[in-house]
């Protein structure tokens, strides 16, 4: 059975504004209000194979790619983004095992996983947070196989989970003194779930051992392999949560252009007015440029594996932030509704929103160690170079001690990650690395097609997005040269910073290019307007500067989500069709 499509779920989820419906806005809220766990909502779903989507096939699941699971992920979070922890959190557990689990280990989770269980992800600890080297819960040798002892802090479903993949230190000092085993859970103490501002109702709770006797067959992989294993299930990790972003930021614009079609102000509505309007035109460039780089993210993991702890890490990055400033802008225009409780837009479901978009934000790791975590790669990562160069020596050789090199970044490889028609390569997480190497193919790519894509948009008389597009240029090289001066702390996170959204524009750029014959966002095929929208906005955001300053760039950003709004349509690149609703009421002048 293949996995379910976007409009399947649409169907079966029904009209979300209907307040009767109990898979929509007004029982998220109400769930919300009691701290209650979507049991409904996530049956719904899992009788329609919705929690398969990202186990893969050998499994019993129904992965297909992480553009199919993105799209259906982030489709049925804009309702509740509790479904992605109720029915997905075991994503971590089932990557790390992919990688190094034995066949038994496979096996035991997968029966869990699919039929709905919780294998749930123990790695943190309250007194170390994102330093992970300095953890302390120990796994110690004994008679029988292994005792452990400590407390893991904040696991997700913590409470209900059947099985559990821990991280524990083994050995002395370093990443090398790290092991994981696969435990069942049975006589785990386990503490009272804690209360969170956002995903109420999921129980994330502290897990503590005593001497807690674990069998020898429990370590998964070998002795000191741990953290090479998560750090790479991270990288996957990340690519879902960004589905989770996109789904928030997706009901926010959606409530927020309801009010302001409906509201009068004066003579016109707020959509129409000039302050409301530019905000709005802000927050529709953002989710736009969100969407590309989530959507490319998703399959240049399939493409470019071995390059994903830097693309990955600056995707993820890329979309909480725009995530983020497009329910700041959004607010604006709701201004006092957007705080009121029972009479704002969807009975309190906009606070809803703003607490849940900001626990995605660091569910899997803080902002800041999410930059660093690439940001020490920056200076010996080729942003602004050729693409011929891409992980090759100059005999073209790939360096040696790699185990799974990049390939060349050429055209045909470009081509299979940012034109929508082309299939993707089956996933292949052994290619995983904890380190990319070579130059960055998104960004060398941009550098060969700029030239022919600023001349092709001077001819066409775009000169708005041809300087975009050479300021982009311009931005990546200098990113480069400061970034071999920066200091290894600020100056390198910084960097890391600017350089996510350097990537999302180049994406953009990319998508655009490798395109031109099909309809983006629900624009006519080569239409620039959402592209001179993404670029003017992340380049602002690179630059440090407000993107208010390119406001009229930015307007037709706010036509395009108006326009898929109006046609009960995704905000996506390619705009899924979602469940129809009733035209709202108009609301009374001020």
């Amino acid at each position: 059975m293949n996995a379910p499509s976007g409009e399947e779920i649409e169907r079966l989820l029904g009209d979300p504004y209907d307040a009767d419906n109990p898979f929509g806005f007004a029982a998220a809220v109400r769930r919300d209000e009691q701290d209650a766990f979507p049991e409904e909502l996530c049956a719904a779903l899992r009788e329609a194979g919705f929690h398969l989507n990202y186990l893969p096939q050998e499994w019993g699941g129904r992965f297909e790619t992480f553009e199919h699971s993105m799209v259906l992920v982030r489709t049925a979070a804009r309702r509740d983004l509790n479904i992605m922890p109720g029915t997905m959190f075991g994503i971590t557990a089932a990557t790390c095992l992919a990688l190094h689990g034995s066949p038994e280990q496979r096996k035991y989770a997968a029966e869990i996983l699919g039929r709905g269980g919780a294998v749930g992800f123990a790695l943190s600890e309250a007194e170390h947070g994102s330093d992970l080297l300095a953890n302390t819960v120990r796994l110690e040798p004994a008679a029988q196989g292994w005792e452990l002892t400590g407390e893991k802090w904040m696991v997700g479903l913590g409470r209900r989970c059947e099985a559990l993949y821990l991280v524990a230190r083994t050995g002395g000092r370093g990443p090398g003194a790290f092991s994981a085993v696969l435990l069942d859970l049975s006589g785990v103490e386990r503490g009272q779930t804690v209360p969170t501002s956002g995903m109420r109702g999921i129980d994330f709770a502290h897990l503590r051992f005593n001497r807690f006797p674990v069998p020898a067959e429990a370590l998964v992989g070998s002795e000191g392999q741990a953290l090479e294993s998560v750090m790479k299930a991270q990288q996957v990790v990340r690519v879902m949560s960004m589905a989770g972003s996109l789904g928030c930021a997706d009901t926010a614009l959606r409530l927020t252009l309801d009010f302001a079609t409906a509201r009068q102000a004066g003579r016109t509505t707020v959509r129409e007015s000039p302050y409301p309007r530019r905000e709005l035109a802000i927050a529709s460039a953002a989710l736009l440029a969100a969407d590309v780089t989530a959507l490319t993210a998703a399959r240049g993991i399939h493409v470019f594996p071995e390059v994903f702890s830097v693309w990955g890490c600056a995707a993820k990055h890329l979309v909480a932030e725009n995530t983020e400033e497009l329910i700041r802008r959004c607010a604006t225009v709701l201004a006092t509704r957007s705080v009121l409780r029972t009479e704002g837009p969807g009975d309190g479901l906009f606070q809803k929103l703003q607490r849940d978009a900001a626990i995605v934000r660091v569910v899997d790791t803080s902002t800041l160690a999410n930059l660093r975590a690439y940001a020490a790669q920056l200076p010996t990562l080729g942003v602004s170079r050729g693409a011929e160069n891409c992980a090759t020596s100059p005999d073209g050789a790939a360096p040696a001690n790699t185990p799974h090199p990049p390939r060349r970044a050429g055209t045909d490889l470009i081509r299979k990650v940012f034109d929508l028609t082309e299939p993707l390569p089956p996933y292949t997480p052994e290619h995983l690395d904890l380190t990319a190497r070579g130059n960055s193919p998104v960004t060398a790519a941009l550098f060969d097609i700029a030239p022919g894509v600023t001349t092709t948009l001077t001819a066409q008389g775009d000169r708005t997005t041809a300087a975009l597009t050479t300021r982009l240029t311009t931005a990546l090289t200098e990113l480069t040269e400061d970034t071999a001066t920066a200091d290894r702390d600020t100056g390198l996170t910084d960097a890391a910073d600017r350089f996510a959204h350097l990537h999302a524009a180049a994406c953009c750029l990319l998508l655009w290019w490798a395109n031109p014959t099909r309809s983006l966002f629900g624009a006519e095929p080569g239409d620039t307007r959402w592209l001179a929208a993404c670029l003017a906005y992340l380049l602002a955001r690179a630059a440090g500067t407000d993107p208010r300053r390119e406001a009229h760039t930015l307007l037709p950003a706010l036509d395009i989500t108006t326009e898929l709004h109006a046609g009960v349509r995704l905000f996506c690149a390619y705009p899924k069709q979602l469940a129809p609703r009733p035209a709202p009421e108009p609301a009374a002048d001020h």
